[in-house]
């Protein structure tokens, strides 16, 4: 910047800036004067104000606020900070309110959760409205009917035991409630357990009747190992299921049996020096070769529905499946990496090692009761067929009791997810995931021959369970298809059409569905009981 520059900026300055400061100097110096005395002002009246309140006789203070408990603020904040509950004897000695000679005689929660204080004197004949007032509030207060206050401000006494804390914290994480129990229909049917022990036993499928359905059971020529008779065709003309008097145990012998015929012959091939033997995937019904040792020979994808085929609801002859409303005969709408079976092929299967069967109790019990639970497994696919991931009981009033995650002792080609709800993250994130055998040992602690299992489709959960127990109360039986046996409903469809209420939204869970079976036979037993009264 040169000499001329400088002189230039410094003519536009004092022709512009230092008259526009000449001219409003004033009026910014009086306005700032304005500003300060009106802040002398504000403040000056407020301290006169200050001393007239400190001057003012106790009597005055009475009148601008009559009826105000001695409460410290810093209580009062506390107390909405943090669960608190009132207490009765709290003093209330206001010369407002009370005479110096009077007592509280009384004290009492109104149904808006308020103090109701009487100092009047107790009538003899209890007809005076103090009294009766106070069996209101009593009645008014009782556990059953608490106010939405009350509770809201009342301390929880409950069980802090840390069995009861794990309880509640897992429930809380799948977004169960925090006490499912008892049951409702429990409640409905009102008889005590051993009463609905020996009813439930009228119940209970016979002999043949699991045999029949695929139930592991015990062979004479195979003692200690479990045998297994699946029917390989359908028989849409099976009799309806109807509760016995009593329940008869035959003598059961599959092997020998040849009324149920023999197990299918299945193709082998031997391909330099391995055996291998084709099973039949459940998912699409295609076959496939696994060697001896359940190793895949076959590697390819599976393509399947994993929806069940249903008929037009307008009539006609094509089915539909319920997953992607394809046609029947379709490609499959979701693909797998390979191909899974359920361990167990028509006809007998068998003898069987590993598998445990329920004892008798030493000492029968006082009144006979020898329990009645019921159970749910989830289960996925191996290289061997379906094994236990996760079991859930429950007791009869809908308790939980036992539940655990299992570890399969043989290699997961898949989680079931689906149908299960049980992903990897759940298997490697818990940290006490236990054996089969561990969970066996733990069941024979509790469940004796002649307790009562309630479960749908149990056959599935005590062959995964390898166990053989022959006092069972099936849903599925209980509640039969229209077509009859081997077709079934599912506990889904049973829920929402006796219970009208909807289970198994988004993910599955043991526990829920145990529940569902429970109350579905609780429900058939109340009618069956009302049926009978009728008459």
């Amino acid at each position: 910047m040169d000499h001329n520059d400088s002189s230039h900026i410094s003519e536009v300055v004092n022709r512009t800036l230092v008259p526009l400061l000449v001219n409003y100097m004033p009026a910014v110096v009086t306005a700032l004067v304005a500003w300060i005395t009106l802040i002398q002002i504000y403040f000056g009246k407020r301290d006169e104000a200050a001393l007239t309140d400190e001057n003012e006789a106790p009597e005055q203070k009475i009148d601008r606020k009559p009826i105000v408990a001695s409460v410290n603020k810093t209580a009062k904040k506390k107390q909405h900070s943090e669960k608190w509950s009132r207490d009765p004897k709290q003093n209330y000695s206001h010369e407002w309110l009370l005479d110096p000679n009077d007592a509280i005689l009384n004290m009492e929660f109104s149904a808006n959760g308020k103090f109701l204080a009487t100092c009047a004197d107790d009538d003899p004949g209890g007809t005076s409205g103090s009294s009766s007032s106070s069996e209101a509030n009593k009645e008014n207060n009782s556990p059953g009917r608490l106010t939405r206050r009350q509770k809201k401000n009342r301390v929880r006494k409950e069980d802090t035991s840390p069995l009861k804390k794990k309880v509640k914290r897992d429930m809380r994480k799948k977004g169960r409630h925090e006490d499912p129990y008892p049951l409702k229909q429990y409640i409905k049917l009102n008889l005590n357990d051993t009463d609905v022990f020996y009813t439930l036993r009228n119940y209970t499928l016979s002999a043949e009747d699991m045999m029949t359905l695929g139930y592991p059971v015990e062979s004479k020529l195979y003692p200690g190992r479990a045998m297994i008779y699946r029917a390989g065709a359908l028989d849409a003309n099976a009799k309806e299921f109807v509760p016995r008097d009593e329940s008869v145990y035959t003598s059961l012998l599959v092997q020998n049996s040849d009324q149920f015929g023999k197990r299918q012959e299945f193709h082998i091939k031997r391909n330099n020096g391995i055996t291998s033997e084709e099973k039949k995937c459940v998912r699409c019904n295609k076959g496939f070769f696994m060697s001896s040792d359940g190793e895949y020979l076959t590697q390819e994808h599976c393509n399947y529905h994993w929806g069940k085929l249903h008929s037009p609801p307008s009539g006609g002859i094509e089915w539909f499946y319920s997953c992607c409303k394809g046609r029947q005969g379709t490609k499959g709408c979701t693909t797998a990496k390979l191909h899974v079976w359920s361990g167990v092929e028509p006809g007998r299967n068998g003898p069987f090692d590993g598998y445990v069967r329920t004892r008798q109790r030493k000492t029968p019990p006082q009144d006979g009761n020898y329990g009645v639970y019921s159970l749910d497994c989830e289960m996925c696919f191996t290289n061997t067929g379906l094994e236990l991931t996760k079991i859930s009981v429950v007791s009869l009033d809908g308790k939980p009791v036992y539940e655990t995650f299992v570890r399969p002792e043989s290699f997961i080609i898949d989680y079931n997810t689906r149908f299960s709800g049980i992903t990897a993250k759940d298997m490697s994130r818990n940290s006490k995931v236990k054996t089969l055998k561990d969970v066996q040992n733990d069941l024979m602690g509790f469940i004796t021959a002649d307790t009562i299992l309630v479960g749908h489709g149990l056959e599935n959960d005590l062959r995964a369970l390898r166990m053989i127990h022959y006092t069972v109360v099936d849903t599925a039986v209980v509640f039969p298809h229209i077509l009859g046996l081997p077709y079934k409903r599912s506990l889904k469809s049973l829920t929402h059409s006796y219970l009208r209420k909807d289970i198994q939204v988004g993910t599955h869970d043991s526990y829920e569905d145990a529940c569902s079976c429970l109350e579905l036979i609780l429900w058939k037993l109340r009618k069956d009981l009302l049926r009978n009264n009728d008459k």
